[in-house]
């Protein structure tokens, strides 16, 4: 099975819903090259990721949230994820910030959109 990427644009902000698995970190970067090409297309400043319905993914977080060519997919990006991969994204969120972009990792829909907005 592969991986499939549901998009949908309001506004400035890009949302990009990943499902199936990632077999490899090659797969991974794949998704990411997707999403950041979606936000390009839609002139998408900001960009959330679901990434609860992934699969098979141990040690590939980082090839998910960066392209192939090393950049984060816009300025900011919010990232909902299950709670067991909390730990992981504190080491992103600091990489995601080194290289120009605001990542955040969230469990709730409604706290990642305001944070997109800059509601909070």
């Amino acid at each position: 099975m592969g991986y499939r990427i549901d998009f949908a644009v309001r506004e400035d902000t890009v949302a990009a819903i990943v499902s199936g698995r990632t077999s490899s970190p090659k797969s991974a970067s794949w998704i990411a090259d997707d999403i950041a090409e979606a936000a390009r297309r839609e002139a998408g400043k900001h960009v959330l990721i679901d990434l609860r319905r992934l699969q098979n993914r141990v040690g590939s977080l980082g090839a998910l949230l960066v392209t192939r060519e090393g950049r984060a997919p816009a300025e900011r990006v919010a990232v909902l994820d299950l709670k067991e991969n909390d730990p992981y994204y504190v080491f992103r969120e600091l990489a995601a910030r080194d290289g120009g972009c605001e990542l955040r990792y969230f469990e709730d829909p409604g706290s990642a959109l305001r944070w997109l907005r800059g509601e909070e």
